[in-house]
């Protein structure tokens, strides 16, 4: 059975963090715009009916999830921003949540984020934020973007955002849906790209590929909604973070085993220790 293939019109609406619905104006003329930038098959995936804002792009992103578990998809996430040619620094990624509830043959617009990815930099060399203040601003401030498998995952009800602090370690959010809302559940810090110290002779296997190893979890101290997630609060004490995952378990580390990261085992700590007002 097709799960999505028999819908035929959207009606959309908007949901906040407090469960309130508006309507959503359709932007676009009556056009239906639905471009993509190079390979395009996981547009196949995505309703007919269902548009970006004129002069964007569907950026490679189409995720279906079944939200009650009822074997039956009813939540799709669609990624969209300007082409990476025609962005500036600055620039906004959003993502739109369609859900389709019981008894409907439709989706519908349930939320629309301007908050999960951070602020496109055109250049992330130093050279050239020396002389571009935006592109210094938003590095200073926003993690680092990881690829499109690891940055966003949903399964079932429970979808996990993740960014890097540098090439090795990164913190992931946990949102979980109560059927209203994706509140935040759990705060896990991971290992991805492995530190250069593990490379022998220049042939040491890059054990990871494009998968990372969760060493550490935390409760966030305030049970937030998806809406009101900021980037800028979640990585204010990055620098304490990964000290912390490097002091306490990379460092400690046998690397003489030489066996997947995957495999590793890490030692409890007495966890990290932040600020009072640390939230997530």
């Amino acid at each position: 059975m097709n799960r999505i293939s028999n819908i035929l019109v959207i009606l959309t609406c908007f949901s906040t963090c407090h469960g309130q619905q508006g309507k959503i104006n359709n932007t676009n003329g009556g056009n239906c715009n639905r471009a993509v930038d190079g390979v395009s098959d996981y547009i196949k995936l995505l309703p007919t009916y269902i548009c970006i804002p004129a002069n964007y792009i569907i950026d490679d992103y189409v995720c279906i999830s079944d939200l009650d578990s009822d074997g039956l998809a009813d939540f799709i996430a669609v990624k969209y921003n300007k082409k990476e040619d025609d962005q500036l620094d600055g620039d906004t990624t959003y993502w739109n949540f369609y859900i389709q509830r019981k008894g409907d043959s439709l989706f519908h617009l349930a939320k629309n984020l301007s908050n999960i990815a951070p602020p496109f930099i055109v250049d992330l060399s130093w050279s050239y934020q020396l002389s571009h203040p935006i592109a210094s601003k938003i590095y200073d401030e926003y993690p680092r973007r990881l690829s499109h498998a690891q940055s966003f995952n949903v399964q079932s009800d429970t979808l996990r955002l993740a960014y890097k602090f540098d090439d090795s370690y990164g913190k992931r959010f946990v949102f979980v849906y109560n059927g209203l809302n994706w509140y935040l559940e759990d705060v896990e810090y991971f290992l991805g790209e492995l530190p250069m110290s593990w490379w022998k002779h220049g042939d040491f296997w890059y054990p990871l590929n494009d998968a990372l190893k969760v060493i550490e979890t935390k409760k966030p101290k305030r049970r937030i909604c998806i809406d009101d997630f900021d980037l800028r609060t979640a990585f204010k004490y990055r620098d304490l973070e990964r000290e912390h995952l490097g002091d306490w378990h990379v460092t400690r580390i046998d690397e003489s085993k030489w066996q997947s990261a995957k495999e590793l085992r890490f030692n409890k700590c007495k966890g990290i220790d932040l600020p009072d007002d640390w939230i997530y």
